[in-house]
């Protein structure tokens, strides 16, 4: 999972541990202190949860990005933002799950062609 805020990195860990702490997911944080989440097992399989800047160079083989909301207000023509969104989905070898909150998509996914990309 690619997160755009600590807070939601920490959400979802949250969720994860109370409602399938089998599953040991491991969050990763340059902004840590004491190291607690400053290292990934990359070899063990699991869930991962990332910051957005963290995500370059790696690669997964399923990527959810849960909170696409948070950059509607953001210029969907924007460069940056279109890089950003760029290098998070190029991380995904097999599946791309993009979600977000409120009853319409962001403005950067409304963009998007109907046949590139399943909505339900």
């Amino acid at each position: 999972m690619i997160a755009a805020t600590k807070h939601t990195q920490f959400s979802l860990l949250g969720s994860i541990q109370n409602r399938a702490p089998r599953l040991k997911p491991q969050l990763y944080t340059s902004e840590s202190k004491g190291g607690q989440y400053r290292n990934l097992d990359l070899g063990r399989p699991g869930i991962v949860i990332l910051h957005r800047r963290s995500a370059k160079g790696l690669g997964f083989d399923t990527v959810v990005i849960p909170d696409t909301h948070w950059d509607a207000g953001t210029d969907p023509t924007s460069a940056t933002l279109r890089m950003s969104y760029y290098v998070m989905a190029t991380r995904a070898r097999q599946e791309l799950h993009l979600g977000h909150e409120g009853q319409s998509e962001p403005p950067l996914l409304a963009q998007i062609n109907r046949r590139d990309l399943q909505r339900g």
